[in-house]
């Protein structure tokens, strides 16, 4: 038996997004590197993100073979380590170019080592995030966020407009739940629970 389509995207329904496409404004504009591993994955969140918010440019790279895109004007990327600074610190200034990198954790420290202007980036990160609700994946870290995670705490901080930002995560939540309806709940339980 066929897998039903989307009439509009023709991907299978269980990895469909059109209907969990919600319109966001953002005045923070958002650049997303992502690993071409990740682009595989018919669950990513930086797809989500980059089709749900006004100004997103997605740009999916493999790395050691691509050169890194030339990166606008001032921005500063979103990245947790010891020398980066809170994400709070940026309210200070005038909304700047956020660069988030979208790869498994592994995967985007060797993007960050690989393109060494990603390194001399200034680097901001958020602290005291909540729990993942990206349910169908494991995390290394415990305070481990999905991309679109990450993107919407950001703009939460900076921007405010919880209720915006909420009901991109919102989407999510339903594109996670149609994939473990899809997977049934004993695949679900045994794999990720």
């Amino acid at each position: 038996m066929a897998r039903q389509r989307c009439s509009r995207c023709k991907r299978p329904i269980s990895t469909c997004l059109c209907a969990d496409i919600v319109a966001a404004t953002n005045t923070w504009p958002l650049v997303i590197l992502q690993d071409l591993r990740e682009a595989t994955h018919p669950l990513g969140t930086a797809r989500l993100a980059s089709l749900s918010y006004s100004d997103c440019l997605l740009q999916t790279l493999a790395v050691k073979q691509d050169v890194l895109p030339s990166l606008p004007e001032n921005c500063v990327l979103i990245y947790p380590g010891d020398e980066s600074l809170p994400v709070e610190e940026l309210r200070e200034h005038s909304p700047r170019p956020l660069v988030f990198l979208d790869a498994s954790w592994r995967r985007s420290r060797k993007m960050l080592y690989t393109w060494p202007m990603l390194q001399s980036l200034p680097r901001f990160s958020l602290n005291a995030v909540p729990v993942s609700r990206y349910r169908i994946r494991r995390a290394s870290e415990p305070d481990a966020l999905s991309t679109l995670e990450a993107i919407v705490y950001t703009l939460q901080e900076l921007e405010g407009r919880k209720v915006t930002h909420q009901r991109v995560l919102q989407a999510m939540d339903r594109m996670i739940d149609r994939q473990i309806e899809h997977m049934g709940a004993d695949v679900y339980q045994r794999n990720y629970r």
